[in-house]
């Protein structure tokens, strides 16, 4: 009979325990943790969590946690089986006889079984069947199990509050300390949080404030009462100002989803989300290093918001930046708007347009694809002189930004001044298909409504910044196709690298070097005329205005940062409140679409673009100069058709063979010039007579 007995006692225990998972089963199976998003330099942008758990070994866990863990939740961990069942007894006759749970009979084991064996159904059933599963699995992992590995276990999942599950997230919340570090303060402080976390939130309400001191004082009480405090150490404790202090420290963090990273984040987490799938983003301890850097970031917040301030009076409430790295299309900052928690602004669309609802138009910034593209075909040089007299082209007339009409300038001079017509006569030579496949090798995406209209040429078709920015890098990094790139390595729980960027992977050359630095030289033309002394610099950018104000940019770059800053307005609704909406001839106005008053791209390169660019090199060293390629030449050319002179004239670069001047000065007039009058050559020096000799 006895063998009877233990064979259905064996069997009992088999069928309810038959099943427990392995210790590293429950921990990396069952365990969701915190997945953080880092900057370049490894500090942290965001946590990212269902629950916010970081798991570490119970060697980084604090022994004062552990010893006031074990002395308020189960005094007798080390000496009982899993069960307690003095303790149980007691707690079950106490319930019968007040008709509560007040007194809980449970094991730090039985906890264990409870929060991570069971499932969450079963767990929150209050059956005589679950608590005996309970009570058999506790006993049997403790058969299984090390006490280490179950306390271990324990600190690792239990609810703290506020969000945080683990000791690590819950020293982190609450002390912005490692567990490892925490004071016998610190540590006895948490222990008491886990019986009801709600309760005691020492960042709720008052009485939940009091609530947990009240349950603090009888965690130091019991660990008092069992020899790891002494009586005057636990009132010097309590008497501190542990929690004040805590209480302040925890007003003075950001708040999540910090409006300097918000768009940034925006962007991570879709990134994540596409490549792992979100379960793995918020439960899967990624630790997420991004291009991103903070300081470079607060700077470009900074000037976006002054450059606000600056413009409000006529009608600007919103403005973006992007900075990156044009070698390789690292983001190193990203401001997608002014607010990102102003709705009246649309504040959470990123205007960068690393999201295509943030994309608009670029207004003239356009122009380097119409002239490099023709630059390419060797269609124009730096010194040919464009039409910016004839207003009327393929029937329809056209003005410049200031009405004025120039006879025919040189294209360095066109570039600079921003002048229109000689754009759309260019765009015009040279057709449409020829530009839209410009850009779009250098890695723009944006489908172009009319490529075949002139009018393209001043930028109304809405595109990406961050694809903009990454275009222009093209001319400034030797001429390779780069993309926006926001991660640099993602690695897991266990710290295996999921995946790292290789700047040299997919490299691809889609415009000469030599074209990149005839570019980069021409686009040193409007930085010297509107930027002062950063015409001095290595630095190259253009302006853009859309149609009736209703955007501002200016881009650019140096040999190692690329930036693109614009100003705008943006309403919420769908009509336009600026004020000026009555500018809008062309188009109904819309929130959207809304004027400013006049603002010229070369106002934000001014206000916010040039700033941004000596705040960052005065704590940056400036690279050097670009350094002319050889497939680039120096040739004399003269004024009036940019035609080559060996003297008398003045020195332009071009692209060696295509680009050059294929006709000597004066063979190319414009229509209706006067004939080219070679200068008349300087008369020799009469020789001075020989004194005769005396």
């Amino acid at each position: 009979m006895s063998l009877i007995g233990t064979g259905a006692t064996i069997g009992i225990v088999d069928y309810f325990a038959g099943d427990l998972p392995s210790i590293d089963s429950i921990q990396t199976a069952n365990l969701s943790q915190t997945t953080r998003i880092l900057d370049r330099n490894g500090n942290l942008i965001e946590a990212l969590y269902h629950e916010n758990r970081t798991v570490v070994p119970l060697s980084k866990i604090s022994v004062h946690l552990q010893r006031a863990t074990i002395d308020t939740e189960d005094r007798t961990f080390y000496d009982n089986s899993g069960v307690d069942y003095r303790r149980l007894v007691i707690a079950i006759a106490y319930d019968l006889t007040h008709r509560t749970g007040t007194i809980g009979g449970s094991t730090i084991t039985q906890q264990v079984v409870k929060n991570d064996v069971l499932d969450t159904t079963e767990a929150q059933t209050r059956t005589v069947s679950r608590k005996f599963r309970e009570l058999l699995l506790a006993e049997e992992m403790e058969r299984r199990y090390t006490k280490q590995q179950i306390l271990e276990l324990y600190l690792n999942t239990i609810n703290y509050g506020n969000g945080a599950y683990g000791a690590e997230a819950a020293a982190e919340t609450y002390f912005q300390v490692h567990a490892s570090d925490l004071s016998w303060a610190q540590a006895s402080f948490l222990a008491g949080l886990p019986q009801a976390p709600s309760d005691y939130d020492p960042f709720g309400t008052p009485d939940q404030l009091q609530a947990a001191k009240d349950r603090w004082f009888d965690v130091l009480d019991g660990m008092v009462a069992v020899g790891d405090l002494s009586r005057p150490a636990a009132k010097s404790i309590y008497a501190s100002n542990l929690v004040l202090k805590m209480v302040a420290a925890r007003k003075a963090l950001p708040a999540a989803h910090g409006p300097l990273t918000a768009h940034f984040v925006d962007y991570i987490e879709q990134y994540i989300k596409q490549r792992y799938g979100e379960q793995v983003l918020y439960e899967g301890g990624l630790t997420i290093t991004t291009t991103l850097d903070l300081t470079t970031q607060a700077t470009a917040d900074r000037w976006v918001k002054s450059g606000v301030n600056v413009y409000a009076k006529r009608g600007v409430n919103t403005g973006a930046m992007l900075v990156m790295n044009p070698a390789d299309g690292e983001i190193l900052a990203m401001v997608g708007s002014a607010d990102y928690n102003n709705a009246a602004i649309r504040g959470q669309i990123n205007l960068t347009g690393m999201d295509p609802l943030g994309w608009r138009g670029v207004g003239s910034s356009f122009k380097v694809y119409t002239y490099g593209a023709a630059l390419q075909a060797g269609l124009v040089t730096p010194a040919s002189l464009l039409n910016e007299q004839a207003g009327t082209i393929g029937g329809h007339a056209f003005s410049d930004w200031d009405g004025k009409h120039e006879g025919y300038i040189p294209l360095r001079t066109a570039l600079a001044q921003s002048r229109n017509l000689p754009a759309l006569w260019t765009y015009s030579a040279e057709g449409g298909d020829r530009v839209v496949s410009f850009l779009h090798n250098l890695g723009v995406t944006a489908p172009i409504q009319t490529p075949e209209g002139v009018a393209t040429t001043l930028g109304p078709d809405a595109m990406s910044m961050a694809e903009h920015l990454a275009a222009y890098s093209a001319f400034d990094n030797g001429g390779y196709r780069v993309g926006p790139h926001a991660v640099l390595r993602v690695s897991d729980a266990s710290g295996k690298v999921l995946e790292a960027f290789d700047p040299s992977a997919g490299r691809v050359q889609v415009i000469s070097p030599d074209l990149g630095y005839v570019m980069t030289d021409l686009l040193r033309g409007p930085v010297k005329l509107y930027l002062g002394d950063l015409g001095s610099k290595p630095v190259a950018g253009k302006s853009g205005t859309t149609e009736a104000y209703t955007g501002s940019i200016f881009i650019g770059y140096t040999p190692d940062l690329a930036i693109a800053a614009s100003l705008m307005h943006i309403d919420a609704g769908p009509s336009c409140d600026s004020g000026y909406a009555y500018l809008a001839t062309n188009f109904p106005p819309s929130g959207w679409q809304c004027p400013t008053a006049v603002l010229f791209g070369e106002n934000v390169g001014a206000s916010v673009w040039k700033p941004f660019v000596e705040d960052y090199y005065s704590s940056h060293p400036w690279p050097a100069m670009w350094t002319q390629p050889p497939g680039v030449v120096t040739r004399q050319v003269c004024e009036y058709d940019g035609g080559y002179v060996s003297t008398g004239g003045y020195n332009e670069i071009f692209l060696k063979g295509v680009g050059e001047p294929r006709y000597p000065c004066g063979a190319n007039p414009y229509p209706g010039q006067h004939p080219y009058q070679p200068p008349a050559p300087s008369p020799s020096p009469s020789p001075h007579p020989t004194p005769s000799p005396h």
